[in-house]
């Protein structure tokens, strides 16, 4: 469960660094750079004995990481977590939103919280565990917690609002798809499914793509995810779909550094969009 950060990353210069800890079910990843200095990103991951509670494992992790305590000039906690959903700026409002997960997800103790999505009018809320929320509160300085989809979606809705066709964004990663369809900039649909196999994910996009009442013809497909299984999901999907690509990553979080390549989607975003 340990890991190591780059001998350019030290007490004396910790206070330029922006770092992310990326929280998801079986492990974390924790990656930074100091925006004054090309190529100094790093991305670093671990995973999480599953016979033993999540809590105690984060606890572990942070108690081995003496670097986690250091002051830096921000620290994102990015939540992977299937507990989301959206709402109009002006339909939920005065603390409500904890309502709304109640409603839709019967997971207990989850603590509630918000992104803006200021260009869809939107919130997307979200659910942390309530252990997991507090530990990080008390033993980061200053975090600021977000969703893993919210910054995608303010990528894709930029990216969006420059083209014609209408767009289904799709983003593979383990054993979950993520899914978001838009219109000149205007989000269509969003949702997550966990997934087992290839043929999971077929069925989910031509579903999808079918309900969201995209063209076969005109409107594209752009797929994110582990070169190996999106490949073979691209050519598959190319017998009923006509304009079907990977997403690359964009060429100016190359500048960032190397580790760039190793990281999500989710967090590759984050970094263009801060």
């Amino acid at each position: 469960m340990t890991i190591s950060i780059p001998d350019t990353l030290t007490t004396d210069n910790s206070e330029k660094y922006i770092v992310s800890i990326r929280l998801r079910s079986g492990g974390l990843s924790f990656s930074g750079y100091d925006p004054s200095a090309g190529g100094s990103f790093f991305y670093r991951e671990t995973e999480f004995d599953r016979a033993v509670s999540f809590i105690s494992s984060l606890k572990e992790f942070f108690f081995a990481h003496e670097f986690l305590t250091w002051t830096y000039k921000r620290i994102n906690v990015i939540c992977v977590s299937p507990e989301y959903s959206l709402v109009p700026d002006n339909y939920w409002g005065d603390g409500k939103e904890g309502h709304l997960l109640d409603f839709c997800f019967s997971t207990l103790e989850l603590h509630c919280l918000t992104d803006i999505l200021k260009e869809q009018q939107a919130k997307l809320v979200f659910g942390v565990d309530e252990e997991v929320y507090e530990f990080c509160s008390r033993s980061l300085l200053h975090p600021f917690f977000s969703h893993y989809m919210t910054s995608p979606l303010t990528l894709w809705t930029k990216e969006s609002s420059a083209s014609l066709p209408r767009q289904m964004y799709v983003v593979i990663e383990r054993k979950r798809m993520d899914v978001a369809c838009y219109a000149q900039g205007k989000l269509l649909f969003v949702n997550s499914y966990p997934i087992d196999q290839s043929d999971d994910i077929v069925y989910y996009i031509l579903y999808v793509w079918k309900q969201a009442g995209l063209d076969q013809e005109k409107d594209q497909l752009l797929l994110a995810g582990e070169s190996s299984s999106r490949m073979r999901v691209l050519e598959r999907l190319r017998a009923y779909l006509r304009h079907v690509k990977p997403v690359e990553i964009p060429s100016e979080a190359y500048l960032l550094g190397t580790d760039v390549t190793k990281a999500p989607m989710d967090l590759i975003s984050l970094l263009i969009c801060e």
